[in-house]
């Protein structure tokens, strides 16, 4: 009987926030982009398929029954993707809104473009 080693690599798999609901046995993987362009469903999409083999092996190593990926989009000029509602509702985030956060995205984008303006460290 011989041994058999398996090497699982994973490839930038490293999410902003990892919740872990030991009562009801379920993860939350969560993942906030803020991109420059506005293709909002792509950019989803993409994190959606980074972060799936993770979700499976969370689900195998922390004993969970299921592992959730949300991505949070807010694109640098405030738009948010459509799924929005539905990701902050799996958050239990009742309290924040839209437009707090596009206007925190908004108002740190104009930071960045007035600090390159001006050249200011």
């Amino acid at each position: 009987m011989g041994i058999i080693i398996v090497i699982l690599i994973f490839l930038a798999n490293r999410p902003d926030i990892v919740l872990v609901d030991r009562s009801v046995r379920h993860a939350i993987i969560v993942d906030i982009t803020i991109p420059h362009d506005d293709n909002p469903v792509k950019a989803e999409k993409e994190k959606v398929s980074k972060y799936l083999e993770l979700a499976h092996e969370i689900t195998a190593m922390w004993n969970v029954e299921s592992a959730v990926i949300v991505p949070i989009f807010v694109s640098v000029n405030g738009l948010l993707a459509k799924s929005f509602e539905q990701h902050r509702k799996k958050l239990s985030l009742g309290c924040w809104n839209k437009g707090r956060i596009q206007k925190a995205v908004v108002l740190e984008t104009a930071r960045i473009v007035r600090r390159f303006l001006t050249l200011e460290p």
